[in-house]
């Protein structure tokens, strides 16, 4: 059982790390947007997506070596993650609801059905065994969701992966010092 005082150490270093990651995850996104209209910045979102967890583990790392002196359960390395992920991803819904409120005005969905429009992208879902009809389809529900429902649908959709994954790196991050008698 942690104290107050170590509690409100955790969930402090949490909030930090989970806004970094927040930030990563941010411009993680807005190279996807990106990518659109310049392919180039498939890079960006690769990477993002790539190196997040990496990171995360760091800074799971650093909390118990640096700053909680080297030792830390199963249970206080997950809620320690799960904060960062919550903070995380609150801030891309966030900004996934200003870009879509604000500043995106139809841009995203018409590079989407241009991108789906190319020769070469239907020969390959056609190749695939996917309608082409039933694509349209979604792409018009799409483009009739509001930007709120994005928002929660990518706050969501984080939060999911990002307890997932926190449960995997607090088992692999987790060190419980051993006593000699």
């Amino acid at each position: 059982m942690i104290s107050l005082a170590e509690y409100t150490q955790l969930k402090a270093f949490a909030r930090q790390d989970g806004f970094f990651i927040g930030l990563l995850w941010v411009f993680t996104f807005a190279c996807f947007v990106g990518s659109m209209s310049e392919p180039g910045l498939q890079i960006g979102f690769i990477s993002g997506v790539i190196v997040s967890p990496f990171i995360i583990y760091y800074r799971l790392k650093h909390y118990r070596d640096k700053i909680i002196g080297g030792a830390i359960s199963f249970k206080r390395a997950f809620a320690f993650l799960a904060y960062v992920v919550v903070d995380a991803s609150i801030i891309l819904a966030a900004a996934t609801f200003i870009y879509f409120y604000f500043l995106d005005h139809g841009q995203f969905m018409s590079s989407l059905q241009q991108s789906l429009a190319m020769p070469e992208i239907q020969e390959t879902f056609t190749q695939a065994g996917v309608d082409l009809k039933e694509i349209d389809k979604q792409m018009q529900i799409f483009s009739q969701t509001r930007p709120i429902d994005i928002a929660f649908s990518m706050f969501f959709n984080t939060l999911v992966s990002g307890i997932i994954l926190s449960l995997l790196l607090s088992m692999i991050g987790s060190k419980v010092r051993v006593s000699k008698s």
